[in-house]
């Protein structure tokens, strides 16, 4: 099996050398963008640094229930669009604030539909089992890169392309509920006595191990570079419909998660008015039906309808409203939505 390495930071490792931490090998670091609503001093000298040595980055926060999920996201997004952060951002859950564990659950789940819906793609939950299984009830989250936290690993060799080897003799996590394996583990902390050796002034340090295979959902896709301006068709004088060829794909839920049977979830649409979308409908268990609006409440009409086991697209002219288009699915399925005209 093949392994990538990374390091965690945050003020409290202080001045960082990066230029050793570059140079020990590791193939990345995480650096705290916020604790709740509060933003960490050292990021953006940090995420300065890492990008002028070249190591990728990402970004997490430190959640706090007791605050908005839509103000932690906004704060979260604004930080790894500034520092141009080539990884997923992280959602750190280990702290409740004393919140009821299904209103944790909620908020964690609010944070996720956030990111992915501003994003396109499912954050990292960092957590660890002793804490999630009696804290967080009724989180949909399991789709989500998972990263734990479990310090069983004595005498950290130096190399980091060794850190795998030796971590995996000793005892792995605990696997939480609404998981079946883990992505990455944090699997030394405080008192591994390796922070000089990574270029941090603190003692210790955070050290982290990445399956191989994870690595691609870790990193953020580079958007591609625009494509020309497509023709314009003139239907008449009071109407302009722009062809988008060749279509170009909007929305995937495989990367922003499954659509729960009942669930309205709004998909980002910049600068049209309305937009003709072919809706595909894949994965689905069961019977069901999808419908696509702009604003106000939902029609009482379907804009596709399926069977058990069918893949059913089909084309709709939906108005958008505020930069978004509404989906309704009456059944879990996955939701795939080309543009291939707008106004």
């Amino acid at each position: 099996m093949s392994w990538r390495t990374f390091i965690d930071v945050s003020k409290w490792q202080g001045e960082i050398d990066w230029d050793v931490m570059a140079a020990s090998g590791v193939d990345a670091v995480y650096m705290r963008a916020y604790n709740g609503l509060t933003k960490d001093k050292k990021l953006d000298q940090y995420a300065e640094n890492a990008r002028r040595v070249g190591l990728p980055f990402g970004l997490y926060t430190f959640w706090r229930p007791k605050y908005g999920a839509a103000e932690q996201v906004a704060k979260l997004l604004q930080a790894h669009t500034a520092t141009s952060a080539s990884l997923i951002p992280m959602i750190d859950v280990e702290h409740g604030d004393e919140k009821p564990p299904t209103d944790i659950g909620r908020s964690v789940t609010q944070g996720v539909r956030l990111v992915e819906k501003h994003l396109g793609v499912s954050p990292v939950i960092y957590t660890a089992a002793w804490f999630w299984n009696p804290a967080v009830k009724g989180a949909a989250v399991g789709h989500c890169p998972l990263w734990l936290a479990r310090y069983s690993v004595p005498d950290v060799p130096h190399d980091p392309k060794e850190w795998a080897d030796h971590a995996m003799r000793y005892k792995q996590p605990v696997v939480p509920n609404d998981w079946s394996q883990w992505d990455a583990w944090q699997f030394s902390a405080e008192g591994n006595f390796r922070g000089h050796v990574y270029g941090a002034s603190s003692t210790h340090l955070d050290l982290n191990i990445m399956r191989g295979e994870a690595w691609d959902r870790f990193v953020v896709e580079k958007k591609p570079a625009e494509p020309p301006a497509p023709p314009v068709i003139d239907y008449d004088r009071s109407f302009k419909m722009r062809m988008v060829v060749p279509p170009v794909r909007v929305y995937d839920s495989r990367h922003a998660g499954v659509h729960a049977k009942g669930e309205s979830r709004r998909i980002r649409l910049d600068t049209v008015d309305a937009a003709f979308v072919n809706i595909t409908v894949i994965d689905q268990g069961g019977g069901g039906w999808l419908t696509a609006w702009g604003h106000g409440n939902m029609p009482v009409v379907s804009n596709v309808n399926w069977g058990p086991g069918t893949t059913i697209a089909n084309t709709s002219w939906v108005p958008v409203h505020d930069g978004h288009i509404n989906v309704f699915t009456s059944a879990a399925c996955h939701v795939l939505v080309d543009l291939q005209a707008s106004s």
